[in-house]
């Protein structure tokens, strides 16, 4: 009757402590800092492969307190509210005066037709990265006197940055004058309205020729006199604090920063990776008898080293 073979001890793997991850990962050393290596160089060769882009910065001032003299009321436009001004920037009415004035600045015209595509496709997308205006940290938002704001301009080459971000600016002042003799002329025709309604009823006999009237007639031609003859002089609300430079390096890329944190993330997963499989590894039978024989509470690294003592002795020959 043949013997039915002893059944295997069950394998089980022992909780990995701090020495064996060390050794796990001293095993895997040459391997993780191979492709730690090979994955910082790669990362900085092809960042160092991409387009440059430059950003430009300038910053402008809008006042926020309006004069109640016919001078300022009039001849200046309305102020903006908080946010208006980011809403004017990707307007298609700001986007075509930035580009008339790239034109005017003698760009050539291969920038400026991919300038104004690039612009055109952030306003149809809604995504905008090449013309950005931010509200200064340091600016107080409950002013009353006015915000400090920051543009940005990016562009493929220095020099083309600090045109975009300078004809950015120029071009929001422009449209902001626009609003001016927008305001100016809707305030001319309702006053040419008035007075032609005070002229007409005096022919017809319905209003009295008395001090009052006469004063009444007198200040809408002097108010529409002074609208028709500063329509040259409208002022804006928008003042230029500093112009934009050529920025010394590119905003992107990177490839020195790209590398470090390339190599950063590989040592990592590569680390763990090593761990990882290494802790999966099958304990063999030898190693099973060792830790069941060995007391309990000893850890598993002296566990480790009493089995290893075990297999020298048994090799050496009893007399």
């Amino acid at each position: 009757m043949m013997q039915s073979p002893s059944p295997r001890p069950a394998v089980t793997r022992p909780d990995l402590e701090f020495p064996q991850v060390v050794r796990l990962l001293r095993r895997a050393a040459v391997p993780i800092l191979g492709v730690t290596v090979l994955a910082g160089v790669g990362a900085f060769l092809l960042s160092g492969l991409q387009p440059k882009v430059y950003e430009a910065t300038s910053s402008m001032f809008t006042e926020q307190d309006g004069s109640s003299a016919l001078n300022d009321s009039l001849l200046r436009p309305s102020p903006l509210p908080r946010g208006g001004l980011e809403q004017a920037l990707h307007s298609p009415a700001v986007v075509k005066l930035v580009i008339n004035r790239l034109r005017a600045a003698s760009i050539a015209p291969v920038a400026v037709a991919k300038i104004r595509n690039d612009l055109e496709t952030e306003l149809s997308t809604g995504n905008f990265k090449k013309l950005q205006i931010v509200p200064d940290k340091n600016s107080p938002s409950n002013s009353n006197s006015g915000v400090v704001y920051i543009l940005s301009a990016q562009a493929n080459t220095p020099e083309l940055a600090r045109v975009l971000a300078d004809s950015t600016v120029a071009a929001l002042q422009l449209w902001d004058i626009q609003r001016a003799q927008k305001r100016s002329e809707q305030a001319r025709a309702a006053l040419k309205l008035q007075l032609d309604v005070l002229d007409r009823t005096a022919q017809t006999g319905g209003l009295s020729t008395d001090d009052v009237n006469r004063q009444a007639r007198a200040s809408i031609v002097r108010d529409l006199a002074v609208i028709t003859s500063s329509r040259q002089s409208v002022a804006g609300t928008l003042d230029v604090i500093a112009e934009a430079v050529d920025p010394a390096r590119p905003l992107t890329p990177r490839p020195l920063r790209t590398g470090a944190l390339a190599a950063l993330l590989t040592l990592l997963f590569a680390g763990g990776g090593a761990v990882l499989l290494g802790s999966r590894r099958q304990p063999t039978e030898s190693e099973v008898l060792d830790w069941d024989s060995t007391p309990e509470g000893t850890p598993s690294l002296y566990r480790h080293e009493a089995s290893e003592s075990r297999n020298v002795t048994s090799t050496v020959p009893h007399r």
